[in-house]
C-alpha cells in the first residue's frame, strides 16, 4: 500500500488525528484511538491486518517500531506499549480492562500536550483558548477540502488522510471511495488504509470499548443516573459548554468527529462524560 505521492491536502500544523480530535471537541473521545491506530499503521509503526471470515471477523495487530524511524509522539508510543507489553503481535478482541490504565495515559498526556501547546485552557480544559480557536477554523477548513475531494470521487492522495476521516466522521458517507488498498511500498516503508478497511476497524473498535467496564481511573464521576460503560465515560459532551459548537463538534458512532449529513454536525454514537485529562 504505497504512499509514495505527495500528498495535496494536509492537516494544519501537521496535527495527528488525535491532536486534530481535542481541538475539535475539546477532550479525547475513544473514537480518536482507532483513528490513532490507523494513522500508525499508515506510517508503518503497527501492522493491521484483518483475519477470521465474515463471521468472526478479527483484527491482528503487530509491533513493527524496530523497522521504523523516527519514534511515534509520546502519546502514541503508551498506546502501542500498552498494546505489545507482553507480545508482539495481538488480536484485537483480546483487548481487555487490562487496557483502560493505557488508555487513561494516552488520554491525560493528550490533554496536558494541548493545554502546553495553549489550544485548551489550563483551568477549564474543555475550553479552547483564542490560539485553539484560530486552529479550529483551520480544522473546519481541512475537513471541508477533506469532504469535497471525497465527494468529487476522491484521489490518491486521499488514502493518507483516512485517519483524519475517521475523526471527522465522514467514514459512512464516503466509504466506497479509494475503496482499494494500494500494494505496500518496498522495505516496510509508509503505507495506505482503504477507506472500508478503516470503517471496519472502526467498528471493531467500537465494540472492543463496549466491553469494557467504566470508572477504572475515576469511579467518583461515575454517577447513579450515568451508565456504567467505558463508550459513555469517553464520549464527547452532549451540550459543550463555552465555545463547542454542536454543529461542528459533536461525534458520530464512535468516530469521534462531526457527522458530515445536511449542513453539519449529528449528535451520535458517544455522549456524555466529563473531560478525564
Amino acid at each position: 500500500m504505497s504512499a509514495s505521492h505527495t500528498h495535496a491536502l494536509t492537516p494544519p500544523e501537521g496535527l495527528r488525528p488525535a491532536q486534530l480530535g481535542i481541538v475539535l471537541v475539546g477532550r479525547v473521545v475513544a473514537g480518536h484511538v482507532s483513528a490513532t491506530l490507523a494513522d500508525l499503521a499508515q506510517r508503518g509503526f503497527l501492522g493491521l491486518d484483518e483475519v477470521g471470515g465474515a463471521a468472526a471477523a478479527d483484527w491482528m495487530l503487530t509491533d513493527l517500531r524496530v523497522q521504523t524511524s523516527p519514534r511515534p509522539l509520546a502519546f502514541e508510543a503508551t498506546l502501542l506499549d500498552g498494546l505489545f507489553s507482553r507480545e508482539r503481535m495481538v488480536r484485537l478482541s483480546a483487548a481487555g480492562p487490562e487496557l483502560l490504565p493505557v488508555l487513561n495515559r494516552l488520554r491525560a498526556q493528550l490533554g496536558r500536550d494541548a493545554v502546553q501547546r495553549g489550544w485548551l485552557r489550563r483551568w477549564r480544559r474543555g475550553q479552547r483558548t483564542p490560539r485553539g480557536e484560530q486552529l479550529l477554523r483551520e480544522i473546519h477548513g481541512f475537513r471541508w477540502e477533506l469532504r469535497a475531494l471525497a465527494a468529487a470521487g476522491g484521489s490518491p492522495a486521499l488514502g493518507g488522510l483516512v485517519p483524519y476521516a475517521m475523526v471527522f466522521g465522514l467514514m459512512p458517507a464516503v466509504v466506497s471511495v479509494a475503496d482499494q488498498p494500494h500494494p505496500a511500498a518496498a522495505g516496510g516503508q509508509e503505507t495506505e488504509v482503504a477507506w472500508s478497511q478503516a470503517d471496519r476497524f472502526a467498528r471493531s473498535w467500537q465494540e472492543v470499548c463496549a466491553r469494557l467496564p467504566a470508572g477504572a481511573g475515576h469511579p467518583h464521576r461515575l454517577g447513579a443516573d450515568r451508565p456504567g460503560d467505558f463508550v459513555h465515560e469517553w464520549s464527547a459532551p452532549q451540550h459543550p459548554s463555552g465555545h463547542h459548537s454542536p454543529g461542528h463538534d459533536s461525534g458520530h458512532a464512535g468516530y469521534g468527529g462531526g457527522y458530515e449529513g445536511h449542513g453539519g454536525g449529528h449528535q451520535g454514537g458517544f455522549h456524555g462524560g466529563h473531560s478525564g485529562y
